[in-house]
């Protein structure tokens, strides 16, 4: 997105508009996924759609810092209402279709970043646009996109307020059946993940969550938030999900800042200037190519990352925060592009990964739940590393990323003295028992991946 022309200062952007999108993003996360499930998806998507022709329309056509940070509000409500896009797609489809639809959804996100970046490269190489004008684009695009949305089929169930079949803690150290009146139990393709906990299954009609019909809204919240600590407690009580999970939502945060800040650093090291030449589109399209491949390629290889997880997140958060602080220190626009690129591939590839490792170990209930929770906790961490950074101490944008470097070393540090902990606890006998290769078995169902990259 391109601020409006009356911002000529950087700072008022950096410091004054940059900043509402994650805050925004951030307060509203919560509430979006609790709406999100209480109006089963199509009407929040809706919205989304809104707040992305909003957002759209003021970078066109208002001006002044204050319409800017509206703007920013505005796509703070678009981005943080992704999550009912996602899990709308699997509240469609059954279980044995998840990893297909999956596939469709990232191959669509990639391809359309990746479309966007190449579009606007040749628009402004060849003159035909400019910065600003792209934005109408943008603005045709989203506008279909809020079309579609509305001639999205409503679906009857969610996965807390409106389900067909709930779990809730049982004191008898083992799962049980409770049927309602109404509906019988049948089972389902995508039903049983892994996770383990003492749970009972109770068969509702798709009309509420209980099987009382004139139940208060205050006990059918209580109950969801019972059903929500259940997934909670099962899920984050594993030590090897919960590892991931950190890893994924310190990641995250940083990821998310390099993105927000990375124009700001190009326009420090190479100033657009009339006539001038920039391949910032190219850029975000290679980037966007090799992510793509990386991330599809990951899928094939099959190594023991129970072994290997740990070490490899240290490695490559080591070479993230070089990259980063390499950023921070050159005033060389190759260096920034080449080093940004690396950076955003290797994101992507150990985002992957993280994703299938903590879905592997949850039932399928708590898939929206868990990488929600681990989004509001990178966003919570952007946050606080946007206040500190980016408004208390005023830093300038190349010292940010300086700052983000060393934000991905310590993160590589931490992992580090875990994976030494872990290998040197095991042994060498224990090494080799576990091997460096995973035997796939049979075709693992991938997970829903609800964790949209905003910027």
């Amino acid at each position: 997105m391109h601020p409006s022309p009356e911002l000529s200062c950087p700072s008022q952007v950096t410091y004054e508009v940059y900043p509402v999108w994650t805050y925004s993003y951030l307060s509203l996360l919560v509430v979006v996924f609790l709406l999100t499930d209480l109006l089963r998806y199509k009407l929040v998507i809706v919205a989304e759609g809104i707040g992305y022709v909003v957002t759209w329309s003021l970078l066109l056509w208002a001006r002044g810092v204050p319409a800017m940070q509206l703007m920013e509000f505005m796509y703070g409500v678009a981005t943080s209402t992704e999550v009912a896009y996602y899990t709308y797609i699997y509240a469609k489809v059954a279980g044995k279709f998840y990893q297909r639809v999956t596939s469709y959804t990232r191959a669509a996100l990639l391809s359309g970043r990746f479309l966007s970046a190449v579009l606007s490269q040749v628009l402004t190489h060849t003159a035909l646009m400019s910065y600003h004008d792209l934005n109408y684009v943008s603005l045709a695009s989203v506008s279909v996109a809020f079309i579609l949305a509305c001639l999205l089929p409503s679906v009857s169930t969610s996965v807390y307020f409106h389900r067909q079949q709930y779990y809730v803690p049982t004191s008898e150290g083992s799962s049980s059946i409770q049927l309602s009146p109404t509906q019988q139990w049948q089972g389902d393709d995508s039903g049983g993940g892994g996770g383990g906990g003492s749970v009972a299954v109770v068969a509702t009609t798709a009309g509420g969550t209980g099987s009382g019909a004139g139940e208060s809204w205050i006990v059918k919240f209580n109950k969801v938030l019972m059903l929500m600590w259940d997934d909670f407690q099962v899920a984050y009580s594993n030590k090897y999900l919960l590892k991931w999970s950190v890893w994924w939502a310190f990641a995250t945060c940083g990821n998310f800042q390099v993105g927000n800040y990375i124009q700001p650093l190009w326009e420090q090291v190479q100033p657009v200037e009339e006539g001038e030449t920039l391949y910032n589109g190219a850029v975000e399209a290679i980037q966007t190519l090799l992510s793509a491949l990386s991330a599809f390629g990951v899928g094939y290889v099959h190594l023991n990352w129970e072994l290997l997880g740990e070490g490899t997140l240290a490695v490559i958060s080591i070479l993230d925060g070089v990259l980063l602080m390499t950023m921070g220190l050159s005033y060389n626009i190759i260096v920034t592009y080449t080093n940004y690129i690396i950076f955003r591939v290797s994101y992507q590839v150990l985002i992957t990964i993280a994703s299938y490792q903590v879905a592997k170990s949850l039932r399928e209930d708590s898939y929206g739940l868990v990488f929600g929770i681990n989004m509001f906790m990178s966003l919570l961490l952007q946050s606080l590393l946007t206040l500190i950074v980016v408004q208390v101490l005023h830093l300038s944008v190349h010292t940010q990323f300086i700052v983000y470097g060393v934000y991905f070393l310590l993160l590589a540090m931490v992992f580090l003295a875990l994976s030494t902990y872990s290998l040197s606890s095991m042994g060498c006998a224990g090494i080799r028992e576990a091997g460096v290769w995973e035997q796939p078995i049979g075709s693992p169902q991938e997970a829903p991946l609800g964790c949209a990259e905003s910027v």
